[in-house]
Protein backbone atom coordinates (compact mmCIF):
# COMPACT_ATOMS: atom_id res chain seq x y z
CA UNK A 1 0.00 0.00 0.00
CA UNK A 2 1.32 3.43 -0.94
CA UNK A 3 -0.16 6.84 -0.11
CA UNK A 4 0.63 10.01 -2.06
CA UNK A 5 -0.60 13.35 -0.73
CA UNK A 6 -2.05 15.36 -3.62
CA UNK A 7 -3.60 18.07 -1.46
CA UNK A 8 -2.89 18.82 2.19
CA UNK A 9 -4.57 22.19 2.47
CA UNK A 10 -7.65 23.91 3.79
CA UNK A 11 -10.55 25.31 1.76
CA UNK A 12 -8.76 28.68 1.61
CA UNK A 13 -6.33 28.69 -1.38
CA UNK A 14 -2.73 28.32 -0.21
CA UNK A 15 0.46 28.70 -2.24
CA UNK A 16 2.01 25.35 -1.32
CA UNK A 17 -1.07 23.29 -0.41
CA UNK A 18 -3.78 22.05 -2.73
CA UNK A 19 -7.34 21.27 -1.63
CA UNK A 20 -7.95 17.79 -0.21
CA UNK A 21 -7.00 14.88 -2.44
CA UNK A 22 -5.05 11.66 -1.89
CA UNK A 23 -3.87 8.80 -4.09
CA UNK A 24 -3.85 5.33 -2.55
CA UNK A 25 -2.16 2.49 -4.41
CA UNK A 26 -3.52 -0.72 -2.91
CA UNK A 27 -3.10 -4.15 -4.43
CA UNK A 28 -3.47 -3.69 -8.18
CA UNK A 29 -5.64 -0.57 -7.92
CA UNK A 30 -5.16 3.19 -7.81
CA UNK A 31 -7.81 4.86 -5.68
CA UNK A 32 -8.51 8.55 -5.07
CA UNK A 33 -9.70 9.79 -1.70
CA UNK A 34 -11.58 13.04 -2.39
CA UNK A 35 -10.99 15.38 -5.33
CA UNK A 36 -10.77 18.94 -4.08
CA UNK A 37 -10.02 21.75 -6.52
CA UNK A 38 -6.72 21.12 -8.32
CA UNK A 39 -6.53 17.39 -7.59
CA UNK A 40 -6.53 16.46 -11.28
CA UNK A 41 -3.55 18.70 -11.99
CA UNK A 42 -1.74 17.36 -8.92
CA UNK A 43 -2.36 13.81 -10.14
CA UNK A 44 -0.78 14.64 -13.50
CA UNK A 45 2.16 16.44 -11.86
CA UNK A 46 2.74 13.30 -9.79
CA UNK A 47 3.13 11.26 -12.97
CA UNK A 48 -0.30 9.62 -12.98
CA UNK A 49 -3.37 9.79 -15.22
CA UNK A 50 -7.13 9.72 -14.71
CA UNK A 51 -6.93 6.37 -16.51
CA UNK A 52 -4.93 4.91 -13.65
CA UNK A 53 -7.86 5.51 -11.29
CA UNK A 54 -10.44 2.77 -10.79
CA UNK A 55 -12.30 4.15 -7.77
CA UNK A 56 -12.89 7.47 -6.00
CA UNK A 57 -14.14 7.59 -2.41
CA UNK A 58 -15.69 10.80 -1.06
CA UNK A 59 -15.50 11.57 2.64
CA UNK A 60 -18.24 14.17 2.26
CA UNK A 61 -19.60 16.50 -0.38
CA UNK A 62 -18.23 19.92 0.52
CA UNK A 63 -16.72 21.74 -2.45
CA UNK A 64 -13.11 21.65 -1.21
CA UNK A 65 -13.32 17.83 -1.27
CA UNK A 66 -15.44 17.38 -4.42
CA UNK A 67 -14.71 20.18 -6.91
CA UNK A 68 -12.50 18.26 -9.35
CA UNK A 69 -14.99 15.43 -9.91
CA UNK A 70 -16.45 17.26 -12.91
CA UNK A 71 -13.01 17.94 -14.49
CA UNK A 72 -12.15 14.25 -13.98
CA UNK A 73 -15.28 13.17 -15.85
CA UNK A 74 -14.71 15.77 -18.59
CA UNK A 75 -11.11 14.63 -19.06
CA UNK A 76 -12.21 10.99 -19.31
CA UNK A 77 -14.63 11.92 -22.08
CA UNK A 78 -12.03 13.63 -24.27
CA UNK A 79 -8.76 11.76 -23.62
CA UNK A 80 -8.93 8.13 -24.70
CA UNK A 81 -6.76 5.41 -23.14
CA UNK A 82 -4.90 2.70 -25.03
CA UNK A 83 -7.14 -0.04 -23.70
CA UNK A 84 -10.54 -1.56 -24.21
CA UNK A 85 -12.03 -0.77 -20.79
CA UNK A 86 -11.96 2.17 -18.43
CA UNK A 87 -14.72 1.98 -15.86
CA UNK A 88 -14.66 4.40 -12.92
CA UNK A 89 -16.56 3.70 -9.70
CA UNK A 90 -17.56 6.63 -7.45
CA UNK A 91 -18.41 6.03 -3.78
CA UNK A 92 -20.02 8.30 -1.23
CA UNK A 93 -23.14 9.32 0.64
CA UNK A 94 -26.53 8.97 -1.09
CA UNK A 95 -26.45 12.67 -1.97
CA UNK A 96 -23.54 12.00 -4.34
CA UNK A 97 -26.08 10.55 -6.74
CA UNK A 98 -27.96 13.87 -6.74
CA UNK A 99 -24.78 15.74 -7.61
CA UNK A 100 -23.99 13.33 -10.45
CA UNK A 101 -27.55 13.70 -11.76
CA UNK A 102 -27.13 17.48 -11.71
CA UNK A 103 -23.85 17.23 -13.63
CA UNK A 104 -25.47 14.99 -16.22
CA UNK A 105 -28.41 17.35 -16.61
CA UNK A 106 -26.07 20.25 -17.36
CA UNK A 107 -23.10 18.59 -19.05
CA UNK A 108 -24.16 15.14 -20.29
CA UNK A 109 -22.67 15.44 -23.79
CA UNK A 110 -19.30 16.47 -22.31
CA UNK A 111 -18.94 13.85 -19.56
CA UNK A 112 -20.76 10.67 -20.63
CA UNK A 113 -18.90 8.15 -22.81
CA UNK A 114 -20.58 4.81 -23.45
CA UNK A 115 -17.32 2.92 -23.84
CA UNK A 116 -15.70 4.34 -20.70
CA UNK A 117 -18.52 4.66 -18.16
CA UNK A 118 -18.53 5.85 -14.57
CA UNK A 119 -20.89 4.50 -11.95
CA UNK A 120 -22.07 6.07 -8.69
CA UNK A 121 -22.22 3.77 -5.66
CA UNK A 122 -24.11 5.01 -2.61
CA UNK A 123 -22.21 3.42 0.25
CA UNK A 124 -23.24 3.05 3.89
CA UNK A 125 -21.36 2.15 7.08
CA UNK A 126 -20.40 -1.51 7.04
CA UNK A 127 -17.81 -3.95 5.68
CA UNK A 128 -17.07 -4.49 1.99
CA UNK A 129 -14.66 -6.63 -0.02
CA UNK A 130 -13.13 -5.68 -3.36
CA UNK A 131 -10.62 -7.49 -5.55
CA UNK A 132 -7.61 -5.59 -4.20
CA UNK A 133 -8.63 -4.68 -0.65
CA UNK A 134 -11.08 -4.89 2.19
CA UNK A 135 -12.96 -1.81 3.35
CA UNK A 136 -14.87 -0.81 6.45
CA UNK A 137 -16.96 2.36 6.31
CA UNK A 138 -17.85 4.42 9.39
CA UNK A 139 -20.09 7.45 9.94
CA UNK A 140 -18.07 10.64 10.27
CA UNK A 141 -18.69 13.53 12.66
CA UNK A 142 -18.49 16.59 10.43
CA UNK A 143 -21.45 16.82 8.06
CA UNK A 144 -24.57 14.73 7.58
CA UNK A 145 -22.92 13.15 4.53
CA UNK A 146 -19.60 12.34 6.24
CA UNK A 147 -18.06 8.89 5.88
CA UNK A 148 -14.71 7.48 7.04
CA UNK A 149 -12.91 4.70 5.16
CA UNK A 150 -10.64 2.06 6.69
CA UNK A 151 -8.74 0.15 3.99
CA UNK A 152 -6.96 -3.16 4.54
CA UNK A 153 -4.61 -4.72 2.00
CA UNK A 154 -3.81 -8.39 1.44
CA UNK A 155 -1.00 -8.29 4.03
CA UNK A 156 -3.25 -6.92 6.76
CA UNK A 157 -1.89 -3.35 6.67
CA UNK A 158 -4.54 -0.72 7.36
CA UNK A 159 -5.16 2.93 6.55
CA UNK A 160 -8.03 5.05 7.86
CA UNK A 161 -9.04 8.17 5.97
CA UNK A 162 -11.35 10.32 8.10
CA UNK A 163 -11.88 13.39 5.94
CA UNK A 164 -12.94 16.37 8.06
CA UNK A 165 -14.02 15.17 11.48
CA UNK A 166 -14.57 15.81 15.14
CA UNK A 167 -14.10 13.27 17.93
CA UNK A 168 -16.74 10.55 18.20
CA UNK A 169 -17.14 6.95 19.33
CA UNK A 170 -17.18 5.96 15.65
CA UNK A 171 -13.82 7.67 15.13
CA UNK A 172 -12.34 5.88 18.14
CA UNK A 173 -13.58 2.57 16.78
CA UNK A 174 -12.35 3.22 13.25
CA UNK A 175 -8.88 4.45 14.29
CA UNK A 176 -8.13 1.79 16.89
CA UNK A 177 -4.74 0.21 16.17
CA UNK A 178 -4.61 1.40 12.55
CA UNK A 179 -1.23 1.47 10.78
CA UNK A 180 -1.81 4.84 9.11
CA UNK A 181 -4.30 7.41 10.35
CA UNK A 182 -4.86 10.08 7.68
CA UNK A 183 -6.88 12.76 9.40
CA UNK A 184 -7.19 16.52 9.71
CA UNK A 185 -5.84 19.38 11.77
CA UNK A 186 -7.66 22.58 10.88
CA UNK A 187 -8.46 24.06 14.30
CA UNK A 188 -6.25 25.46 17.01
CA UNK A 189 -6.92 24.93 20.71
CA UNK A 190 -7.55 28.65 21.04
CA UNK A 191 -9.98 28.99 18.10
CA UNK A 192 -11.74 25.66 17.86
CA UNK A 193 -14.23 25.01 15.06
CA UNK A 194 -16.94 22.41 15.61
CA UNK A 195 -16.60 19.44 13.29
CA UNK A 196 -12.81 19.66 13.12
CA UNK A 197 -9.84 18.47 15.16
CA UNK A 198 -7.48 20.58 17.25
CA UNK A 199 -4.16 19.52 18.87
CA UNK A 200 -5.85 18.73 22.18
CA UNK A 201 -8.47 16.56 20.47
CA UNK A 202 -5.82 14.77 18.43
CA UNK A 203 -3.98 14.08 21.68
CA UNK A 204 -7.13 12.42 23.02
CA UNK A 205 -7.52 10.39 19.83
CA UNK A 206 -3.92 9.16 19.86
CA UNK A 207 -4.06 8.26 23.54
CA UNK A 208 -7.16 6.15 23.02
CA UNK A 209 -6.41 4.51 19.64
CA UNK A 210 -2.59 4.31 19.34
CA UNK A 211 -2.28 4.51 15.54
CA UNK A 212 1.27 3.70 14.44
CA UNK A 213 1.60 6.74 12.15
CA UNK A 214 -0.73 9.75 12.08
CA UNK A 215 -0.62 12.09 9.09
CA UNK A 216 -2.27 15.43 9.78
CA UNK A 217 -3.73 17.11 6.69
CA UNK A 218 -6.43 19.64 5.73
CA UNK A 219 -4.08 22.18 7.28
CA UNK A 220 -5.14 25.79 7.74
CA UNK A 221 -2.80 28.81 7.71
CA UNK A 222 -2.83 28.61 11.50
CA UNK A 223 -2.18 24.86 11.81
CA UNK A 224 0.38 24.32 9.03
CA UNK A 225 3.17 25.71 11.20
CA UNK A 226 5.59 22.92 12.12
CA UNK A 227 5.68 23.90 15.78
CA UNK A 228 2.06 22.82 16.27
CA UNK A 229 3.13 19.17 16.49
CA UNK A 230 4.95 20.07 19.71
CA UNK A 231 1.58 20.78 21.34
CA UNK A 232 0.29 17.24 20.62
CA UNK A 233 0.86 14.52 23.21
CA UNK A 234 2.20 11.58 21.20
CA UNK A 235 2.12 8.14 22.86
CA UNK A 236 5.19 5.89 22.94
CA UNK A 237 5.75 3.99 19.65
CA UNK A 238 3.46 6.37 17.76
CA UNK A 239 4.54 8.93 15.18
CA UNK A 240 2.83 12.13 14.04
CA UNK A 241 3.69 14.20 10.97
CA UNK A 242 2.22 17.12 9.04
CA UNK A 243 1.17 16.28 5.47
CA UNK A 244 2.94 17.96 2.56
CA UNK A 245 1.79 17.95 -1.05
CA UNK A 246 3.48 15.13 -3.02
CA UNK A 247 4.80 13.44 0.12
CA UNK A 248 4.75 9.64 -0.25
CA UNK A 249 4.29 7.06 2.48
CA UNK A 250 4.78 3.34 1.86
CA UNK A 251 2.75 1.26 4.28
Amino acid sequence: MKLTILGSGYFIPMVNRNNSGYLLEIGSEYVLLDTGSGTLRQLIKGGYSVWNISKIFYSHLHIDHLADLLPVLFTRKYTQPNREEGKLSLFGHNDLQKIIAGFENLFSQWIIHDKYPYHCNCIKPGKYNYDSFGLEVFKGNHAEQSLMYRFEDSTGKTLLYTGDTDLSDELYKAANGVDILLTELSSTNEEFTHGHLSPSKISQLLDKCKPKVTILSHLSPETEKGTIIDTINVPLNCKVELAEDFAVRNI
